[in-house]
């Protein structure tokens, strides 16, 4: 917290003790702590002391500010997300906000009409830092937005919840296509994810978002990220997303109960599914495939290493493969896989093969095996366009072969085994941590 003094305070709250630093002109000086009974009585004496120094005029960069109280228009909101590349419509809006005093209703003007005099005046939306919150603009409201706390990730005291609540309802919020969410606390993102998509599922716009990405982060390794239980809560909050892609691995050493799980998943509209993960266990591969997606094109699996909880394997596939579960499937990614082989010979020979236009068996462990059956099933493939089998164990000569049976495939960027472990050749995922 700093004011025009160069007074700076910096409280750490550490489960039952808090401490406090103080600075001047960048000279720090004692840490004082104290200790309390219970962490709950930790957190009343933290909040006190932060409400004591915003009186007198200290911020602090975690609180993101209050969205203002402004005019707004549901109905012309509404008729914006029916047409949201329509800029009369937003037009059309700027007006009825000018008149009704909500700053927005300016700046849509100057986005459509003075891009370069827009990006000076967002000051006056009250919006967080951009190391709270970014965002990409569409005729001056947004089409995208992201939270990922890049200030202090691994702050418990983080308010999470007033961090979302101020965002979504900003007006700027109303037309929202896509949001990613990235880390907000690491050590609580399995309970910070749910909360946010509950309280993204209060405003209107929720019910028309597009896309949907949770876990985009470059922070955090993947085995040490994670989303908690959001089948429910997003199929609650966002019934109408066309696209989802989900980043997270299960992090079960913390011992906090579920960290990543996809139960209760039911999308009406949605049309393509991305998992990403290092940790593709049995009950999470089968709660993807009981998941209600009538209309899904497009799957993406990664299964991960057994070492991180992926034992999931061939034996929970064969109603995917089969065309039962995702009956209009053009796209099927199952990579990263460790028995990538037994995958390539599953697919080639499945009934879903004969409606696949692109297959991707990409960043796992294949090896000749795999590669010649997939040439050997080259007919059972009579749709199939583009084909992926980068980052596996083929040799230069079965690249070649590939090739030749399938002239669009991909082949190049194969890992070398490693021969270092007892003597044994050891094939690994390119996803396993």
């Amino acid at each position: 917290m700093v004011d025009d003094k160069q007074i700076t305070h910096e409280l750490t709250l550490d489960k039952k003790q808090l401490t406090r630093r103080e600075s001047v002109d960048d000279v720090w000086g004692k840490p004082k702590k104290k200790a309390f009974p219970s962490p709950q009585k930790a957190q009343a004496a933290y909040d006190k002391l932060v409400e004591e120094l915003a009186a007198k005029g200290f911020l602090d960069p975690l609180a993101p500010p209050e969205a203002p109280k402004v005019a707004r228009d549901p109905k012309l909101e509404a008729a914006i997300r029916a047409d949201r590349e329509d800029a009369g419509v937003y037009a059309v809006y700027a007006d009825w906000l000018q008149q009704h005093g909500n700053p927005l209703g300016e700046l849509i003007v100057l986005a459509q009409q003075k891009p370069k005099t827009f990006a000076n005046r967002l000051d006056v939306l009250g919006l967080p830092t951009a190391k709270l919150a970014t965002y990409g603009w569409r005729h001056g409201m947004w089409q995208w937005l992201k939270l990922d706390n890049d200030i202090d990730w691994m702050d418990p005291a983080f308010d999470v919840t007033k961090l979302a609540r101020n965002v979504f309802a900003q007006t700027a919020c109303a037309a929202l296509e896509e949001l990613r969410i990235g880390v907000l606390r690491w050590d609580f993102n399995y309970q910070d994810v749910p909360t946010v998509i509950a309280e993204a599922g209060k405003h209107a716009w929720a019910a028309g978002l597009q896309r949907l990405h949770l876990g985009d982060t470059h922070s955090v390794d993947l085995a040490h990220h994670q989303i908690g239980a959001v089948g429910k809560p997003i199929s609650k909050a966002f019934p109408g997303l066309r696209w989802l892609k989900v980043h997270s691995g299960e992090a079960g050493w913390r011992g906090a109960g579920e960290t990543f799980s996809l139960n209760g998943l039911a999308l009406p509209e949605l049309q393509e599914l991305i998992v990403e993960t290092c940790s593709l266990s049995k009950q999470r591969l089968a709660a993807i495939l009981a998941a209600k997606l009538p209309k899904l094109e497009r799957l993406t699996l990664w299964f991960g290493a057994e070492d991180y909880g992926a034992d999931a394997s061939v034996k929970g596939l064969p109603k995917l493969l089969d065309g039962s579960v995702f009956p209009k499937l053009r796209h099927l990614g199952l990579m990263n896989a460790e028995h990538e082989n037994e995958i390539a010979v599953l697919v080639s020979m499945s009934k879903l093969a004969r409606q696949l236009e692109s297959l991707d068996l990409s960043m796992g462990t294949m090896t000749e095996t795999g590669a010649e059956a997939l040439i050997a099933g080259k007919k059972n493939f009579p749709k199939l366009k583009a084909l992926d089998v980068t980052d596996n164990f083929l040799s230069p000569e079965t690249q070649r072969a590939v090739k030749k049976a399938f002239p669009f495939a991909s082949v190049d960027d194969q890992k070398e085994a490693d021969d270092s472990i007892e003597g044994e050749t050891h094939y690994y995922v390119s996803q396993g941590e």
